[in-house]
């Protein structure tokens, strides 16, 4: 072990080079440091902004066509629009398609199909 090279001790070198403690110390007491001063003027309360949601779901009959939004049942929903028409309407009312899952599976494939919509509320 004797033929072994002495590695240097970086650690150390570089703690040496560092002020001691006292002098850290001082400085901090001498140089506090200034909070930022606000103008009230410059500061606005502002509310986040309020969200609706709705959810439909679309069952397949002579075409995807919206059954349920938010649960309820639509009366008479098999003559109601197509949904890629029903998603046009909503999207005029100021709703933006979020999300889309796949409901109850019946022989392989989704039977309903939920659409998540959402809007900044009034």
């Amino acid at each position: 072990m004797s033929n072994r090279k002495q590695t240097p001790d970086v650690l150390a070198e570089m703690l040496r080079a560092l002020p001691d403690d006292d002098a850290i110390v001082e400085d901090v007491i001498k140089e506090p440091s200034k909070p930022a001063r606000k103008s009230s003027r410059s500061v606005r309360q502002t509310k986040p902004p309020r969200w609706e949601y709705i959810t439909v779901t679309f069952q397949d009959y002579k075409g995807w066509r919206p059954r349920f939004e938010n649960g309820l049942e639509y009366k008479d929903w098999m003559n109601l629009p197509l949904m890629y028409e029903y998603i046009n309407d909503l999207g005029a009312e100021g709703w933006e398609l979020v999300s889309t899952s796949a409901g109850e599976r019946m022989f392989g494939s989704a039977d309903k199909y939920h659409a998540y919509f959402k809007r900044k509320g009034q």
